[in-house]
């Protein structure tokens, strides 16, 4: 198997965020009844998108995820499936403001989530997760349309 990461990275208000590029993260691939190869990592497709207001990212050691709700409530979480122990906290970002939850410790086979009041449902919203000594890590957008 061979597993690409496109990323593109780009600053916004102090926090890099890392998008999910046309080629899923470190996805795991196989392949479906059709033969085309279907890339699924604890529990996120390829295209990133669960449903239209519930998001989420691959990554090497697990899956970011993201989800609106129609009270006004944001929820983020990372479900780690393995790798070494890490330091990390939770946030959203919305038309340029991001919220974070505290930092955390976290192991592999462990969900950590974290959620907002006030956060409007049709508002645009990418979940994040900043892992330190590492980078900050993006859902995409999660809305009431796409």
């Amino acid at each position: 198997m061979n597993v690409k990461k496109l990323v593109r990275t780009t600053a916004m208000a102090g926090v890099t965020l890392v998008a999910m590029g046309t080629t899923p993260l470190a996805h795991a691939e196989s392949l479906s009844g059709t033969g085309n190869a279907v890339a699924y990592a604890a529990g996120c497709p390829g295209d990133g998108h669960l449903t239209r207001n519930h998001t989420c990212t691959s990554l090497s050691s697990g899956a970011l995820f993201h989800q609106k709700y129609t009270n006004d409530k944001a929820s983020t979480s990372y479900k780690k499936t393995g790798g070494s122990s890490i330091s990390a906290r939770l946030g959203f970002n919305r038309a340029g403001t991001t919220k974070w939850s505290s930092w955390f410790s976290q192991g592999g086979g462990t969900t950590k989530s974290y959620s907002w009041s006030g956060v409007t449902y049709c508002s645009s919203t990418v979940g994040l997760l900043e892992v330190k000594g590492q980078q900050t890590y993006q859902t995409p957008l999660a809305n009431c349309t796409s």
